[in-house]
């Protein structure tokens, strides 16, 4: 019993810390065939403000999430970059960018989305 108390003790303290700490994530969810990963780490294009003028094809969406001060752009845009290029992507295509606070907890979150792209044979 006293195992088990100090275990949730712990455990309650870790869910604090990782709460406090702010944290990034990213998923990616596909629309099309599935890609070859190009590894974590791949060189990956970001169009923000306009469409790309060369032909390619959309393989999915990545969608990524911060909080607290983990909630900028600068903190999530790795996480997207990288779900693009295990999704085998060429390049993403920012989608949707929106901050949210709850003002009771005091927790800022940022939710961004983009289009994961592969471009087109000539």
């Amino acid at each position: 019993m006293k195992k088990l108390r100090r275990f949730l003790r712990v455990g309650s303290c870790l869910s604090k810390i990782v709460v406090v700490a702010g944290c990034a994530s990213a998923t990616f969810v596909p629309t099309r065939s599935v890609y070859p990963s190009k590894g974590r780490y791949c060189e990956i294009e970001v169009f923000s403000s306009a469409a790309p003028d060369r032909e390619y094809e959309e393989i999915g969406i990545v969608e990524g999430e911060g909080n607290f001060w983990k909630a900028k752009l600068e903190d999530v845009l790795p996480k997207l970059l990288e779900e693009g290029c295990l999704a085998g992507g060429d390049a993403i295509i920012m989608q949707s960018n929106d901050i949210f606070s709850d003002t009771t907890e005091g927790i800022r979150t940022q939710r961004i989305s983009a289009t994961v792209i592969r471009w087109k044979a000539d």
